[in-house]
């Protein structure tokens, strides 16, 4: 497997550190990934050396995250993390350690991990350290808690839906021990922040398996203490595919509520505006589509990716015959005389002037008329036809 520029990066940081007399290695997603025949984005070394040893190494460094010992490193190629070895204290928030300890042990700093298959390292010679079976949870398809799970959990609550993430994206089942203690944590996960969970979930439903995580967030009994119903109509996540944007999984999950009420879950997990308005559009956009059907004003009014996922929405939910899919959608669209008001010739300025009226709210009115009358060939684009068409045809 050829290595990139990231990987290329790694190796020749650790070789420096190793020059200097310090013990580096790849560490966690990166070595798990690479055993599975794929390059991650993100290459992170651990190390023996101090911060303030990896600075006096490298000429250019960033300080990134000194007082968990992250140290970045800025290599020609691409940018490191490179973390020293430690050990974490108690976790008074169920979330965060209050304090790590520098070490100079990789065994003790491999043992603080969440999971067997990301507790790995690779030497600069690409040796693989393994010391809790990751290689043999990766070749049986298990995740698995490093050494006691309730511990794991108990340091780190938000681990639970982590594993059932890491479940949902490589398509692994979670091992006995480890299911039976996020059951046994499970009232846990209401410590974790709103936003740190939508995080794992937007992970959870642009994997190829969120019907698996949906069913594990029930059997674990972590649905009783997030916020909505994940169980809600359940059985429909087997259809469910996210086209690579996670926001369509909260669109789907908001349908499955079937509660007016229930997009304000976008609120309780810290969505972004652009977030909740992507899924307003796509709800109201399902909901014209499965009653009077779209109109000429719903293909200019909503963007391309809305109306294929509204569509595909009401495919799964009413079987629609039709035969309206991403092709002909967008063949409509394209069809529209114009594909965005930015495109009408005229503006509010021209119709104040030529009405000789004050700004007011019947602009909108007024434009929204000729957008309908353009959309609908009644009425052409074209500057002197629409001031003729104000003046003499719009009802004032």
């Amino acid at each position: 497997m050829k290595l990139d520029k990231n990987w290329q990066a790694a190796f020749d940081i650790i070789q420096s550190l190793e020059r200097a007399g310090y013990e580096a290695v790849i560490v966690g997603g990166a070595v798990r990934d690479y055993l599975r025949g794929q390059l991650a984005n993100d290459v992170d070394i651990a190390t023996s050396a101090l911060p303030e040893e990896v600075k006096t190494v490298f000429s250019r460094t960033a300080d990134v995250g000194i007082a968990h010992g992250t140290v970045l490193v800025i290599h020609p190629l691409s940018p490191v993390e490179v973390t020293t070895y430690r050990t974490e204290g108690t976790y008074a928030d169920h979330r965060r350690p209050d304090e790590v300890h520098f070490v100079r042990s990789l065994e003790e700093d491999l043992k603080r991990r969440d999971f067997t298959i990301n507790a790995m390292a690779m030497r600069g010679s690409k040796k693989i350290v393994d010391l809790y079976g990751g290689q043999s949870d990766l070749s049986a398809e298990i995740i698995r808690a490093v050494g006691n799970a309730t511990s794991r959990f108990s340091e780190d609550a938000l681990r639970m839906l982590r594993a059932i993430r890491f479940s949902a994206q490589l398509g692994f089942a979670i091992e006995e021990e480890t299911f039976k203690a996020i059951r046994k944590q499970a009232l846990d996960i209401s410590f974790i922040a709103k936003e740190r969970i939508k995080v794992e979930f937007d992970k959870v439903w642009i994997s190829k398996n969120a019907h698996k995580a949906i069913r594990y967030v029930i059997e674990t009994s972590l649905v009783e203490y997030l916020p909505g119903d994940f169980s809600k109509q359940a059985e429909h996540w087997s259809t469910f595919e996210s086209f690579g944007n996670p926001v369509n999984g909260w669109a789907f999950l908001i349908l499955l509520q079937q509660d007016e009420n229930a997009v304000q879950l976008l609120n309780t997990f810290n969505c972004s505006n652009k977030e909740k308005k992507y899924v307003k559009q796509v709800l109201q956009a399902y909901q014209t589509r499965t009653t009077t059907g779209w109109t000429v004003k719903d293909y200019f009014e909503y963007d391309l990716p809305v109306l294929e996922i509204a569509n595909d929405f009401a495919k799964k939910f009413h079987h629609s015959n039709d035969d309206l899919n991403s092709s002909e959608i967008a063949r409509k669209k394209n069809a529209l005389v114009i594909q965005s008001r930015s495109e009408i010739v005229v503006n509010g300025r021209d119709l104040i002037e030529w009405s000789g009226e004050k700004s007011g709210p019947w602009l909108k009115i007024v434009i929204d008329k000729m957008v309908d009358e353009i959309l609908s060939n009644n009425l052409v684009n074209d500057r002197q036809q629409i001031k003729d068409w104000f003046l003499n045809e719009y009802p004032r």
